[in-house]
């Protein structure tokens, strides 16, 4: 059955979230701590291979107006390594307020966001990934 990851890109640790095997619903799945772009793609890589997963969505941090910010490069470059060592498609989506979502997660669970910065990283990736999946349930509706 397919999976899709949900990769939340930050400079010190990454959020992963899986798709279940209807692409209905994102789970968290984890995160990675990493000192080099190399050691974070083969983790991602191992992750992709094992779980047989046919796309990887990378979330993209736009600014407000919807440009690149220097953020938004360095995500983009990570993403282009990581389509060099997997032949599924690796997809760029808007990740705007992705992060701030989370943060209102943990608030509603009662937990500190700065404590719980890994979780914090995984609900944003789940809600990459979760928004990625209803967008694309919408436009299968239409056609």
């Amino acid at each position: 059955m397919p999976r899709y990851l949900g990769i939340d890109y930050g400079e010190r640790r990454v959020g992963l979230a899986m798709s279940d095997p209807t692409l209905t619903i994102a789970q968290p799945l984890k995160t990675i701590k990493y000192s080099s772009l190399e050691h974070l793609v083969k983790e991602i890589v191992l992750i992709i291979t094992e779980n047989l997963v046919e796309r990887a969505i990378i979330g993209l941090p736009l600014t407000m107006k919807g440009t690149d910010s220097q953020k938004t490069k360095e995500v983009r470059k990570f993403g282009e390594k990581l389509q060099l060592k997997i032949s599924i498609p690796v997809i760029f989506y808007d990740e705007r307020f992705s992060t701030k979502i989370a943060h209102n997660v943990l608030y509603q669970l009662g937990k500190e966001p700065s404590k719980s910065r890994d979780i914090v990283d995984q609900i944003a990736a789940q809600e990459i990934l979760q928004n990625y999946l209803d967008k694309e349930k919408k436009m299968v509706r239409h056609d």
